[in-house]
């Protein structure tokens, strides 16, 4: 019974090995494809006010304008989805619409000055208690 688990397992190892990518390939192909050092920001943005007063996709695209796109002009980009959070005052699960931002960016000396300006923009225009935040460095090419 053990030697069966054991070939289970290395005849298995093949197939793993296309879902794992080794930390050495990334900086390689990052060099071979000319890529740029960049940072991959997510921001989670719930889009009911307490109460459950829906944020109007009209409210959204102009917080978007006046309140993102200055810090990021270059590009950015918007998801639609479904969200699940716990309110900190009533430890209640609650679900709402959300919205995504995605963002590819260079690293840059005002970009924790403007992600704070952003989440604190958004918090006090439509009465949230959070703006989720996640930061992954890697590479990007657009071309």
């Amino acid at each position: 019974m053990k030697n069966l688990g054991l070939t289970a397992l290395f005849l298995s190892l093949p197939l793993l090995g296309g879902c794992v990518v080794p930390v050495s390939v990334t900086p390689d192909l990052c060099r071979e494809m000319r890529a740029q050092d960049t940072l991959q920001i997510k921001m989670m943005f719930g889009q009911t006010r307490p109460g459950g007063l829906p944020i109007t996709d009209d409210e959204w695209q102009t917080f978007v304008t006046s309140d993102i796109t200055p810090y990021f002009p270059s590009g950015l980009t918007v998801f639609k989805a479904d969200g699940q959070w716990m309110n900190t005052v009533t430890h209640v699960v609650g679900r709402e619409p959300s919205r995504i931002l995605w963002v590819v960016t260079p690293p840059d000396k005002n970009l924790q000055h403007n992600l704070r300006a952003i989440q604190a923009a958004y918090r006090q225009q439509f009465s949230q208690q959070a703006v989720g935040l996640t930061i992954q460095s890697g590479c990007s090419l657009f071309n």
